[in-house]
């Protein structure tokens, strides 16, 4: 009877923990993920645990809160600009249509459609200034926490799997260890291996905006490598703005670059290259690794496309552990 009212205490008390800590999920499970990226650059220091994980927090967080908070700060500036300058982006546009030989009727609908498009920005951003303002609070404190929670997880993450082993009946130990093993060595090649795909993505930006002599390349290259890390992002959020920006040069330019972007850079990684090289680095089908990125991040935002991936990667190395062991079981059977 007490064992069993202990147990009812113990969930109702890790209930109580989950419920406090859901709002800042999204930073524990990023946190959580940036550890993993992390850990081989940490495998690879010999400077004690506490330096080599702070040096490997530091190397990985740097440059993504860099990007991203950059980013925020230009497309604010933009946004700005759009709203101040309206007469010289007017100007620009009836260029830009009169050169394409868009019809009188369709140009002067556009033109005036655009004072209404500013005053329901405008409008949509003095009702939601509260909502927006606790959105922004509650975006950078989840990055804060994430830093803090990938820093703590590589420094005493190897600990408190040792802690939980101690406790356990010694004939569960060794299986246990073996298959925690595994699960990390998963989980390391999956997201160290997103991150690699992300560079990647960046990298394979560069030449594309070098041929539509986009300005900023370094700055824009570094924004895709960020679009492609974390689905808050996406590279559709970089490729609109610069087609955007094309437009007022050449209504045909821009529709090539946005035409090129969403294959190159958007279809083309994000449906086959992704899930093929994520697959083949952490041995899952790379099936299940597309369904499991878009089905996350459908039903839990951040935190599900991070959090689906995971679960799909820990049956994976749980499948692999077990029929691996039957396999070897049967074999030595029959010798």
């Amino acid at each position: 009877m007490k064992k069993k009212l202990f147990l009812v205490i113990l969930f109702l008390l890790v209930l109580f923990v989950f419920y406090y800590f859901s709002p800042l999920i999204n930073g524990i499970v990023m946190g959580i993920v940036f550890a993993y990226v992390a850990k081989p650059i940490k495998n690879r220091l010999r400077l004690g645990n506490l330096v080599s994980s702070a040096i490997s927090t530091m190397t990985i967080l740097l440059p993504i809160s860099f990007l991203m908070f950059y980013g925020i700060f230009q497309g604010l500036n933009q946004l700005i600009y759009i709203l101040t300058h309206q007469k010289e982006l007017i100007s620009s546009l009836i260029r830009v249509m009169k050169s394409a030989n868009i019809p009188e009727n369709y140009s002067n609908y556009i033109i005036s459609s655009i004072p209404y498009f500013e005053t329901y920005i405008r409008n949509y951003l003095k009702v939601s200034a509260l909502d927006v303002t606790i959105k922004t609070v509650t975006f950078f404190m989840n990055f804060l926490i994430s830093a803090i929670v990938c820093f703590y997880a590589l420094c005493d993450g190897d600990r408190l799997v040792k802690a939980i082993l101690s406790v356990l009946p010694e004939e569960y130990t060794e299986d246990l260890e073996k298959l925690l093993k595994e699960i990390d060595e998963t989980l390391i090649s999956l997201w160290f291996g997103n991150f690699a795909f992300a560079i990647f993505v960046g990298l394979l930006s560069i030449p594309y905006f070098m041929v539509f002599d986009v300005p900023y390349i370094p700055i824009l290259s570094g924004l895709m490598f960020l679009a492609a890390l974390i689905p808050i992002f996406a590279e559709w959020m970089v490729i609109l703005p610069v087609a955007a920006f094309l437009a007022t040069k050449s209504i045909i330019l821009s529709a090539w670059f946005l035409l090129t972007g969403i294959i190159l850079l958007y279809i083309l990684p994000e449906l086959f290259l992704r899930p093929h090289f994520l697959g083949y680095a952490s041995k899952i089908h790379p099936l299940l690794i597309l369904l499991s990125f878009i089905g996350g991040a459908m039903a839990g935002g951040a935190a599900g496309f991070f959090i689906a991936p995971t679960l799909v990667a820990v049956l994976t190395a749980v499948y692999t552990h077990y029929t691996g062991k039957n396999l070897a079981a049967k074999v030595k059977q029959k010798t």
